[in-house]
């Protein structure tokens, strides 16, 4: 690997699913029934959760993560480590922050990757690339490119891209309770005159609400 030495274990919404043997639509219908809890950190807007955060969710919630699933995963990742809180992960940045540390446009990072001009990706999580922040140093220091330590201080702080929005925003103002519907009536040939009847509708029709006539015998 490169500067840095082991990768966290990071995972995406394509780790989960795959540890759970679900679709990853699953798992983001997960994250937005708070099924799945708050992403333990974002990077590039994106959101991630510590291996420990998931095997949790698995023992609150009733859900099991396939064993044989969570072994090849990890053989897959021989490199990386378990981290318990997120005050011990090592400062892990992605597209949308290394722009920052050379005061460079978002295309500009991308051509640099293009055209093999940065260094290679610690980790690829969900289909985005991950750097760790050390990485990216030594690749600038070796290829003598100026970096701005004012956004490399605020990276160590913690400062990362926002998390996108996903799905629906909660409306502030919560929706007005639907009108209570009135009791059912049935009726009869000969048990009600066509004014009840009307009167009737009339009443449903006043509270904005549908009639549906439907015969029985």
């Amino acid at each position: 690997m490169a500067a840095g030495g082991k990768f966290p274990y990071l995972l995406g919404h394509g780790e989960i699913s795959f540890l759970y043997g679900v679709e990853r639509q699953t798992s983001q219908l997960w994250r937005t029934r708070e099924i799945l809890p708050e992403p333990d950190f974002v990077v590039s807007g994106n959101p991630y959760w510590l291996l420990p955060t998931i095997l949790g969710m698995a023992e609150a919630n009733g859900r099991e993560v396939d064993p044989q699933r969570l072994k090849e995963f990890k053989a897959n990742h021989r490199d990386w480590f378990v981290v318990e809180d997120t005050a011990d992960l090592p400062p892990v940045i992605g597209l949308k922050e290394i722009p920052w540390i050379f005061g460079k446009k978002y295309g500009d990072i991308y051509q640099w990757r293009t055209r093999n001009s940065l260094a290679a990706e610690d980790a690829v999580i969900s289909g985005s690339p991950l750097w760790l922040l050390d990485t990216i140093l030594a690749d600038a220091e070796e290829r003598s490119r100026p970096v701005l330590q004012e956004a490399v201080e605020r990276i160590r702080t913690g400062e990362r891209e926002g998390l996108k929005p996903r799905g629906r925003k909660k409306s502030a103002t919560p929706k007005p309770q639907p009108p209570e519907l009135p009791p059912t009536r049935a009726y009869k040939p000969g048990d009600a005159d066509l004014a009840e009847v009307t009167a009737f509708i009339k009443e449903i029709w006043a509270a904005g609400l549908t009639v549906s006539v439907r015969a029985k015998r």
